[in-house]
């Protein structure tokens, strides 16, 4: 019987760009490596570390650009209004020991559903730590997916079926506009641990959990420390930079994720009088950015004797911006009618009302992409009325334009201000 989740959704499919371009513009950058390790005529289970609650899986799905079922807790679900417009999304509810062991029966019929939706050749997308982690640091994988990717191996025979581990890294959890890196690692061959799943289940989902923890630490910014995690995620952002001038690298977004990563790998190597240094340079680079007011990302981005050069190359391109605002004055209003939600302070709302630093991005991101489309429905009805279809569909176009352009202005004022800031005497 063919899964509902893979059915034809003409809503879905006209909605799903509308989706891809809104996370295109949350973000400053998405770098995506190693895409070419997802199978191409093969099936597959994704299985991405998660790091920032709901935007993970739009991130995937911007990565893949296709629809994907996904699996998700199955307290959101409680209400039939809820429950309707998830599943119409391709999510499918998984229960947890949380939700009352009661409850855990039901998961067999969701991972008959699941497998289903992977012998129908469609991607299925499980977060491999089960709940979202506020650290970079992957947490115990639950066993869920391995269970499903077992069953589903079985069905398919020789045929092949893949978990892709996929690391997602995000400069900042909680402020719009920051860079994520989506680094997709080897797929894994489910066949290879078939022979145990069929005689000694268990060991073979441990085995699988092993194989994939392993991919997916070497996919992310994996930080080893329990106790000393922030001071030692603060050198990996203090040490950046002399990674980068040492192997003669780009001061880019993808080099200094990777520059972070060789750091901690160094320290894992590291005695223990060696790493408590570390420590203690970590902690005290951190205590400078907070009292300036800087987040570590963005110190990260250049070393003390270059910020004020960083400062001033940023500067100059926002008086080029602003002499374009000169030359274009008499279109100024045209360009503020046709999309001011992108500025509106929105995060401020988000900030207000979640507790969870990881869930202000994503009620952000909502909040954003309902407003715009509410006020672009009737900025082209109006517009249609008044001057014509193409005045209508010319004004629309050029408020994607402003929500694609306009936060990159945003981003160059606030890369300035804390290249500044940076510059400054501490007090």
């Amino acid at each position: 019987m063919k899964s509902k989740l893979t059915d034809f959704n003409l809503f879905y499919t006209l909605c799903f760009p509308v989706v891809q371009f809104a996370t295109l513009c949350h973000y400053r950058r998405i770098v995506i490596k190693g895409k070419d390790n997802i199978p191409d005529d093969e099936k597959y289970i994704l299985a991405p570390c998660h790091q920032n609650a709901l935007m993970d899986p739009l991130v995937v799905l911007y990565m893949e650009n296709k629809p994907v079922v996904f699996l998700a807790r199955a307290d959101i679900f409680k209400k039939p209004l809820a429950r309707f417009l998830l599943t119409w999304l391709r999510i499918s509810p998984v229960y947890r020991i949380r939700d009352g062991r009661d409850q855990l029966s039901n998961n067999e019929a969701i991972f008959n559903t699941a497998r289903q939706v992977v012998e129908e050749g469609m991607p299925l997308c499980l977060m491999a730590e089960g709940t979202h982690n506020d650290k970079h640091q992957l947490l115990p994988l639950v066993k869920g997916m391995f269970r499903i990717a077992g069953a589903t191996q079985m069905e398919l025979g020789d045929s092949p079926l893949y978990i892709v581990p996929v690391g997602l890294d995000y400069d900042d959890y909680e402020r719009p506009y920051s860079s994520v890196m989506v680094n997709v690692g080897k797929p894994i061959d489910v066949r290879n641990f078939m022979d145990d799943f069929e005689s000694k289940e268990p060991v073979a989902l441990n085995r699988m959990r092993d194989a994939l923890t392993t991919a997916l630490k070497a996919q992310i910014h994996h930080v080893d420390s329990g106790e000393h995690y922030n001071d030692e995620y603060a050198y990996c952002h203090a040490k950046t930079q002399e990674v980068l001038r040492q192997s003669k690298k780009r001061n880019t977004a993808w080099n200094r994720f990777q520059a972070r990563q060789q750091v901690s790998r160094q320290m894992a190597s590291m005695s223990e009088p060696e790493r408590e240094a570390c420590y203690l340079e970590g902690a005290r680079f951190a205590e400078e950015c907070s009292r300036k007011g800087v987040p570590l990302w963005y110190a990260s981005k250049c070393s003390s004797t270059s910020r004020m050069s960083w400062a001033i190359r940023t500067m100059l391109m926002l008086i080029v911006l602003l002499l374009a605002v000169v030359l274009c004055w008499e279109m100024l209003p045209l360009w503020l009618l046709s999309n001011p939600i992108v500025y509106l302070p929105t995060h401020l709302i988000a900030k207000a009302k979640v507790k969870d630093p990881q869930f202000r991005s994503s009620i952000n991101y909502a909040i954003r992409l309902a407003l715009t489309l509410v006020y672009s429905i009737v900025l082209f009805v109006v517009f249609c009325i008044s001057r014509g279809f193409f005045w209508a569909l010319g004004i629309i176009l050029l408020g994607m334009f402003s929500a694609w352009l306009t936060p990159k202005v945003f981003v160059l004022l606030r890369d300035a201000w804390y290249g500044f800031k940076l510059t400054s005497k501490s007090k």
